[in-house]
């Protein structure tokens, strides 16, 4: 941007001073570019952190994107199956492990009752 002044005379015939716009325009683009800079190094730190906070969602993302793509190209309802049956045998392992106290006991109650029957006759 460029600025003149127009005028009918000449400003040096007048006695009044020349003012050279350019080294203002010039020294107003070096402070608006300074400032720039110092406003990126003051948020710097807040968008690192942003991204950083955001670096486990986009792995999500990019994870689910990759595995629908191997799905698409497999057997979906087979490989589905499969990854159902993975993700519930921690649970179907703890429920066994829950219940075979109880089904011990109860095994066990039945045949010293059959034992217990089988002497009195």
């Amino acid at each position: 941007m460029s600025a003149t002044l127009h005028t009918n005379a000449n400003l040096h015939t007048m006695g009044l001073p020349v003012v050279d716009f350019a080294h203002i325009e010039q020294a107003a683009i070096a402070v608006a570019r300074t400032l720039k800079n110092v406003a990126l190094f003051a948020a710097a730190p807040f968008i690192g952190l942003v991204y950083a906070m955001a670096l486990p969602l986009v792995g999500l993302v990019m994870l689910a994107t990759i595995a629908a793509r191997a799905v698409a190209k497999t057997n979906a309802l087979a490989t589905l199956k499969n990854v159902g049956l993975l993700a519930a045998a921690p649970f179907i392992g703890l429920a066994y492990a829950v219940a075979l106290p109880f089904v011990g006991i109860a095994l066990s109650g039945k045949t010293g009752y059959q034992a217990y029957k089988a002497q009195a006759n």
